[in-house]
């Protein structure tokens, strides 16, 4: 979580893509109802359900000029030493602002 968070403030989509399974592809975002609805009402073609992978994620953080801040709270990561999964709420922050928040699993 720590690397995860220094690529993110250093826009490195490399080292931020090398905390992945490279094969790994599958990074669903899913809006809660009222946020959908938020959504809908800026742009018809809002998604509830976006699929995307972690590379656009890492293009995202080191193509923007944008200041990204996550915050993680309620981390609960299971390892056997090789492998991890990792469950965590989230504030997004850009800009010093929430931007988005929620619970990820990877």
């Amino acid at each position: 979580m720590k690397q995860y968070h220094a690529a993110i403030l250093a826009h490195d989509g490399t080292a931020l893509s090398s905390l992945f399974l490279s094969d790994a592809n599958l990074w669903l975002n899913v809006l809660t109802d009222s946020a959908y609805a938020r959504a809908q009402a800026t742009s018809a073609a809002a998604q509830k359900v976006r699929v995307s992978n972690y590379r656009d994620f890492a293009k995202l953080v080191s193509t923007t000029p944008k200041n990204f801040d996550p915050e993680h709270s309620n981390v609960v990561i299971h390892t056997d030493g090789t492998i991890a999964a990792v469950y965590f709420d989230f504030v997004f922050n850009v800009d010093g602002k929430a931007n988005n928040s929620g619970s990820e699993t990877w």
